[in-house]
């Protein structure tokens, strides 16, 4: 029997039809001959034999028949063979969906434990930059206290210089009227007003009555007569850039533009 029952892949499931088709196999040698020669061909090859017995005149007519049947059974054989592949393809397929669902859960979990991740970083960034600012607004009014301090020391140590450069006029004249071994306490910085040396007070404006040679007005009394108690009020010390004021002859710090006791200005002096 070219077709054996217990050969599961000849792709006959019925023992009646595989025991028909041995018995029409079986009417010529070539028939089962035909069958156990192709069995693992493919069915173009074995179409091609079928067609060059057809076509051999010489071939006798139950021989065609018989290798005629014995190609059937190797087409079902075949299509068996194409149905298993299929079935192992599908599976793998099946196989390989299922990796592919695995991972696409897998990467969803992942993208939302990453988002969880991002939002809870954002947050903390967004705690670490409002405490930045306030930690920045803090050192802001420190470094703003600082230059409050800053600017009162500067104050202080003005009026401690002011006081210095006035200090030897007020001592000789507290000497010249108590005497030699009598001394009097200073007068403090905040005493001194920029008045102008002239009889009436000065206003804070310029003067606008100055002469070519950057010299102010003459009035009565305010000549040669005055000058040595302005050179009385000179300092014992000046400071490289100081200026003295053409009008009332006094000392100003280099920093200064307009004279603290008379409120000429430094450009007066030059020609």
């Amino acid at each position: 029997m070219a077709l054996n029952p217990e050969d599961l892949s000849g792709g006959f499931q019925h023992y009646t039809v595989m025991a028909f088709i041995n018995e029409k196999m079986a009417k010529h040698v070539k028939g089962p001959e035909f069958y156990l020669e192709n069995t693992f061909l493919s069915w173009a090859e074995v179409e091609d034999k079928l067609r060059d017995i057809l076509e051999d005149s010489g071939m006798p007519s139950e021989a065609k028949d018989a290798c005629t049947w014995s190609c059937l059974a190797l087409g079902m054989r075949f299509a068996h063979r194409q149905s298993q592949a299929h079935a192992c393809r599908m599976q793998r397929l099946h196989d390989f969906n299922k990796l592919h669902k695995s991972a696409a859960q897998t990467l969803a979990s992942n993208l939302r434990e990453l988002s969880v991740q991002q939002d809870m970083d954002r947050k903390e960034v967004a705690y670490n930059l409002r405490l930045t600012q306030a930690k920045l607004e803090e050192v802001e009014r420190e470094r703003d206290m600082l230059r409050w301090k800053l600017f009162q020391a500067e104050v202080k140590l003005f009026s401690e210089q002011e006081w210095i450069k006035e200090g030897p006029g007020l001592a000789t004249a507290s000497e010249t009227a108590t005497g030699a071994g009598a001394c009097t306490p200073p007068r403090p910085a905040a005493a001194f007003t920029a008045t102008s040396p002239y009889s009436e007070p000065f206003d804070g404006t310029p003067r606008s009555d100055v002469g070519t040679q950057g010299k102010g007005p003459q009035e009565p009394g305010r000549g040669r007569a005055a000058e040595p108690q302005l050179q009385r009020r000179l300092p014992a010390f000046r400071m490289p850039g100081d200026w003295d004021c053409p009008w009332c002859k006094a000392v100003n710090f280099s920093q200064r533009e307009i004279c603290f006791r008379c409120g000429g200005e430094i450009w007066l002096q030059k020609p």
